[in-house]
C-alpha cells in the first residue's frame, strides 16, 4: 500500500509543478516570478488531481494486488505502467474527449501526468511479498 501512495503522491504533487513550468516557462515565456506567484492555481490542480484519480488508484492498487507474487519484479512494474499510463489518458477523455482530436495544453497536461505516474511506478521501490505454496 506504501508503494501505491508513493506513486499517487508523486503524480499529483510532482505534475503540476511540471505542468506549471512548461506551460509557463516554455510555452507563455513567463517569468519565473509569475511562475511561483501561481501557486494557488497549483495547490488547486494538487486538489483535483487528487481527487479525479482516486478511481483509477483503486484500481492500480486491486491490479497491485491481484499481479503481486505472480509475476517478476519488471513484469508487474510493465503492467502496472501500462495501466497507470492508460487509466491518465481515459481520466482526461472522460473530462473532455476533444482533447484527442486537437493539439492543447491539455494534451501536454496529460502528457505529463502520464509521465509522471509512468516514472513513480519505476523509481519507487516495489516491496513484494512472496506467497509461498
Amino acid at each position: 500500500m506504501k508503494y501505491i501512495i508513493k506513486v499517487w503522491l508523486f503524480t499529483i504533487i510532482i505534475s503540476p509543478l511540471l505542468i506549471a513550468l512548461v506551460l509557463g516557462a516554455i510555452i507563455n515565456n513567463s517569468s519565473f516570478n509569475s511562475i511561483l506567484n501561481s501557486y494557488e492555481i497549483i495547490f488547486v490542480m494538487i486538489i483535483v488531481g487528487f481527487l479525479s484519480s482516486i478511481p483509477a488508484m483503486v484500481i492500480f492498487w486491486f491490479i497491485k494486488r491481484s499481479i503481486k507474487s505472480k509475476y517478476s519484479n519488471l513484469t508487474e512494474k510493465i503492467i502496472l505502467s501500462l495501466y497507470a499510463f492508460l487509466s491518465v489518458w481515459i481520466t482526461f477523455f472522460i473530462v473532455d474527449n476533444g482533447f484527442v482530436t486537437r493539439w492543447s495544453e491539455q494534451t501536454i497536461w496529460v502528457l505529463i501526468y502520464s509521465l509522471t505516474i509512468v516514472i513513480g511506478v519505476w523509481i519507487f521501490k516495489n516491496n513484494r511479498i512472496e506467497i509461498n505454496e
